[in-house]
């Protein structure tokens, strides 16, 4: 689900407008807030009634949901896949409040979760493949089920069953979980790239998914990382978060200059793996520069549909016999490991929050004119109830 977006959307806070629906009593306990995208551009903040638990699953009380750049691409400019209305959100933490009858054998209030993006449907050929993130019959929480922009949401029983309900460490922030589903986008690709142990890896885009892309290599043995962006400030907020995890940094400006720098901190060799994480065409071009033989260049970030056609040297592919591939999405396996990561310390995502936001700011979050590249990632955070624990 993950979607590489050249700097988040953050801004002065502006708080959204609310409406409640006709007919609908006062906030009562059994009453929630949830924010509702209308149309492109256009969110409310409503009262609700709390979604019906499932018999066959949960309903999972929202601690945290981080601001995804598919959001951001979503209430600007709306998604084939997302009927309206929608509560978007699918990067969730959260506490299981209540456990549908034929699920109180697995789960009991309380319990602290995370929620995997994404409910394939085990069946078909690409599941059977074991490559769920292909699967013909994905669905997705924001997507074909509310997310979690909402102080409580309902989980299905397919995504219990695919593994996608993952507990959570008590110790671990639920800020810190909302962020797995982005790590685990990145686990999926440095699996399909086939990252080995010693490999040098050139990551062109210094946002989150740069970010994360480096711990990641680090964290697997990479021999040398180097990270560029076209944009100092964000190279240097990167160079500051990933500090000894990176080899160095390249200034990604004149692509004559910058492959000539790639040719000398590689001995004339090129990079082992080069992940794209940016949505720019000349970065693909460049990448095919930068990979050496028998390497692997990683399109990981998509194009808008209007620049999509790229013109390339496809001469690189074949004299070097390298791979060119592509990641979307992630798994619920991608997902645990992710969660694994994070709680062991061994990525810091922490650093990646530029700031929690209440639910009422999200739409400010949102906006494309709010870009800064200061930012990295917002999280709308949900207070507690009663005597549970702060985010």
């Amino acid at each position: 689900m993950a979607c590489v977006f050249a700097g988040h959307v953050f801004g002065p806070s502006q708080d959204m407008p609310t409406r409640r629906r006709v007919g609908m009593p006062p906030r009562e306990e059994n009453v929630m807030k949830r924010a509702v995208l209308l149309d492109i551009k256009k969110l409310v903040l409503e009262d609700s009634p709390e979604p019906t638990c499932p018999t066959d699953g949960l309903v999972i009380q929202v601690r945290a949901c981080a601001v995804c750049a598919t959001d951001v691409k979503i209430y600007n400019f709306g998604h084939q896949l997302v009927q309206l209305p929608r509560v978007l959100g699918h990067e969730v933490a959260g506490i299981i409040h209540q456990v549908g009858p034929q699920m109180q054998n697995r789960f009991t209030p309380g319990q602290h979760v995370a929620v995997c993006a994404v409910v394939n449907c085990g069946r078909c050929i690409y599941c059977q493949r074991a490559v769920p993130s292909m699967c013909l019959n994905l669905r997705a929480f924001g997507y074909h089920f509310d997310g979690g922009y909402q102080e409580y949401m309902a989980v299905p029983n397919d995504a219990i069953q695919i593994g996608g309900v993952n507990i959570l460490p008590e110790t671990m922030p639920f800020t810190h979980a909302s962020l797995a589903e982005l790590l685990a986008c990145c686990i999926n690709g440095q699996k399909l790239s086939d990252v080995k142990l010693g490999q040098s890896m050139l990551i062109l885009g210094a946002g989150p998914v740069g970010i994360l892309h480096a711990q990641l290599a680090f964290a697997q043995g990479a021999g040398s990382i180097y990270l560029a962006d076209v944009n100092p400030v964000k190279t240097a907020l990167a160079e500051s978060i990933c500090k000894n995890r990176l080899t160095g940094t390249l200034k990604n400006g004149d692509p004559e200059t910058f492959v000539k720098t790639v040719r000398d901190v590689t001995g004339n060799h090129g990079f082992d793996q080069v992940m794209v994480c940016c949505s720019a065409p000349q970065a693909q071009q460049l990448a095919l520069e930068c990979v050496a033989r028998c390497g692997c260049v990683n399109l990981f970030g998509g194009l808008p549909k209007t620049s999509s056609q790229v013109l390339l040297d496809t001469n690189h592919i074949h004299y070097k016999q390298c791979r060119v591939i592509g990641t979307h999405g992630s798994s619920a396996d991608d997902n645990q490991l992710a969660l694994n990561l994070i709680a062991q310390n061994q990525i810091d995502v922490a650093s990646l929050i530029t700031e929690t936001i209440p639910l009422t700011q999200l739409e400010n979050a949102l906006r494309l004119e709010n870009t800064s590249n200061h930012r990295l990632k917002s999280v709308v955070v949900f207070p507690p109830h009663s005597n549970e624990p702060g985010p």
